[in-house]
């Protein structure tokens, strides 16, 4: 009796909007990939904001700040609710060649709706040419609608 009545409520469900059972089974998240593909450390500072229509400026003031540093070949994920992630961006991205010092290389804002959904992945990867002064950021988006 108890297994039909959930099942029987999961089935309606969909039909009812913002449903909260479908969040216990599937929660509504973004997530963002930092994959450092160089040969040296990379140190980040990332803005997370729930505006999408947020200024860069506003975003880097009032946005959830990340300051991370990751190694050689390292990722790091990070996970946020949809609504509060609704624009981000890498402020500033150093490659530590000597003694912490190197190129940087940043990128502007990607907002929800614009630039990626609700559930996608954003993937941020830093890497560099044979030339290490060409640092830059690669920003790739796997949509999972």
């Amino acid at each position: 009796m108890r297994r039909s009545a959930i099942v029987g409520l999961l089935l309606l469900c969909p039909a009812l909007h913002g449903c909260f059972l479908l969040d216990l089974l599937d929660p509504a998240e973004t997530t963002i990939r930092l994959v450092n593909n160089s040969d040296f450390p990379v140190r980040v500072l990332m803005y997370v904001g729930d505006d999408q229509n947020a200024l860069r400026d506003v975003l880097t003031a009032t946005g959830e700040r990340f300051e991370l540093e990751l190694a050689v070949g390292q990722t790091r994920t990070i996970t946020r609710r949809c609504e509060r992630l609704q624009a981000v961006v890498i402020d500033n991205a150093d490659l530590r060649v000597i003694g912490g010092i190197g190129p940087e290389a940043d990128t502007g804002v990607l907002r929800d709706g614009t630039d990626f959904n609700c559930r996608d992945a954003i993937v941020f990867t830093f890497d560099h040419s044979v030339l290490i002064i060409d640092f830059g950021i690669d920003v790739t988006v796997e949509r999972r609608n």
